[in-house]
């Protein structure tokens, strides 16, 4: 776990965006993006994988989305005072493993472990 992951957790739960800079091995070093939390844990229908910050960046500047970072790629971790709104988000009702009220989703989707490679 990283740091501030009670602060990714309330994240989640208030509907509010984070700004994460993580390592990204495409990008050959630290970036930085405003992103959507999304959960913590393993990727959806895995066994023994590592938990990952399930994160979506609607820039989409970061690769796929959404990214499933581990904890020794972030590298910081801020909550910002600014909403999202999850119906926008085109992913639905997880299954999520944080607790959360996000509402009726509109489609339901998961994260894959489609993550960036640390």
């Amino acid at each position: 776990m990283i740091p501030n992951h009670a602060h990714f957790l309330d994240a989640i739960r208030q509907k509010r965006f984070v700004r994460v800079g993580f390592y990204s091995l495409p990008d050959g070093g630290t970036v930085d993006r405003e992103c959507t939390p999304l959960d913590y844990g393993p990727a959806a229908g895995t066994t023994g994988a590592p938990n990952r910050y399930w994160v979506w960046d609607p820039a989409a500047t970061a690769g796929v989305n959404p990214l499933g970072l581990l904890p020794d790629q972030i590298v910081t971790l801020q909550a910002l005072g600014k909403d999202f709104d999850p119906a926008a988000l085109p992913l639905g009702a997880g299954p999520w493993l944080v607790p959360r009220d996000w509402g009726t989703p509109t489609k339901a989707s998961a994260p894959s472990d489609s993550a960036p490679t640390p």
